[in-house]
């Protein structure tokens, strides 16, 4: 069973359905993706339009219409949380005009459990008003991102491939942390193998680049956390080291894994963000994602190439995160 009927599974039998608005309801795939997981009893979707125009004919979703409501509840709500930085009440009345904006609001104030956003908008204006208002979890140093890429009975986690553009060797480790976390806790990988990636293996290469790995690991490898959870963690290795076992016996002999590597760090957002694509593009790897590690509350990034499988698929994640916030 996939990893997405798998999550599928969980939230249908769970008594607690997660609240998730959709910051662009008017966009098809959304609409489609919002039935579907309505209809199998898995969320509780709420879409947001901008005027009555946009809403389809016979659409029976929850969902709120800018120009038709009383949005004064938010706009107090985004004063209240940024008047500290200078805001004014006329320009958070205007912002909660934005669906980026209004949606996280809405998260905010209790009245969904998650966020979608990102299928028109930037990753970017997906985030900011995320960080502005969501904030980071208090044990969070940042904000990073993952995806989950799956084939057949294939699954693997990869990240930051959106978020930090070139991370520090402190900024490198937490990443690592944070998504090899996800990968046990929210994907459901048991057994964490994370490769912290590198265009060297154990000192075959020199450079800036190849630095920061290894210090990264360093400031990592001896994490309790990681340990209490099972999490192996290796670095700086090359991809093909860590991916096909006999390399790894030639290339990385005191590695000591039982397995290759399910779990994939990358140096930088270049990186990352080409490496997913390859494998989405090339490989015929599903990616999920881009799912947003380390805010408060859920919210997460469509790809603006997202397919209504894409966004049905991010829905179960966002759920899922619902679900483990509320244990």
């Amino acid at each position: 069973m996939s990893i997405i009927e798998t999550i599928k599974q969980k939230l249908i039998n769970s008594p607690t359905k997660p609240r998730i608005v959709y910051a662009e309801g008017w966009n098809r795939n959304i609409q489609l993706a919002a039935t579907e997981v309505n209809s199998n009893d898995t969320i509780k979707p709420l879409l947001i339009f901008h005027t009555k125009d946009e809403i389809p004919d016979n659409f029976n979703l929850p969902y709120i219409i800018i120009d038709q409501t009383d949005l004064s509840k938010y706009a107090n709500l985004l004063f209240e949380l940024r008047k500290a930085k200078g805001m004014t009440m006329p320009q958070a009345e205007q912002l909660v005009k934005q669906p980026n904006y209004l949606a996280t609001l809405i998260v905010k104030a209790n009245d969904a459990d998650g966020e979608i956003c990102g299928i028109d908008y930037t990753t970017k204006d997906t985030l900011k008003p995320a960080l502005q208002i969501i904030k980071t979890a208090p044990d969070a140093k940042l904000v990073t991102s993952a995806f989950i890429m799956e084939k057949n009975d294939e699954l693997y986690v990869f990240g930051d491939c959106a978020i930090n553009l070139y991370p520090t060797n402190e900024e490198l480790a937490n990443i690592a942390k944070m998504i090899s976390l996800f990968a046990r806790n929210t994907v459901g990988i048991n057994d964490v193998h994370t490769a912290m990636l590198s265009y060297s293996t154990t000192g075959s290469g020199t450079g800036e680049s190849v630095d920061k790995v290894k210090t990264a690991y360093e400031l990592i490898r001896n994490d309790e956390e990681l340990k209490n959870k099972n999490i192996q963690i290796f670095g700086e290795i090359q991809f093909d080291t860590a991916f096909v076992p006999t390399v790894m016996q030639k290339k990385a002999k005191g590695i000591n894994w039982t397995k290759t590597a399910n779990t994939f760090i990358f140096p930088n957002i270049d990186a990352g963000n080409i490496g997913y694509k390859i494998a989405q593009r090339m490989g015929k790897y599903n990616a999920i994602g881009p799912i947003l590690i380390g805010l408060a509350l859920p919210v997460n990034d469509l790809s603006r190439g997202a397919s209504k499988d894409d966004v049905i698929g991010l829905s179960y994640i966002t759920g899922n995160q619902v679900l483990n916030i509320k244990k």
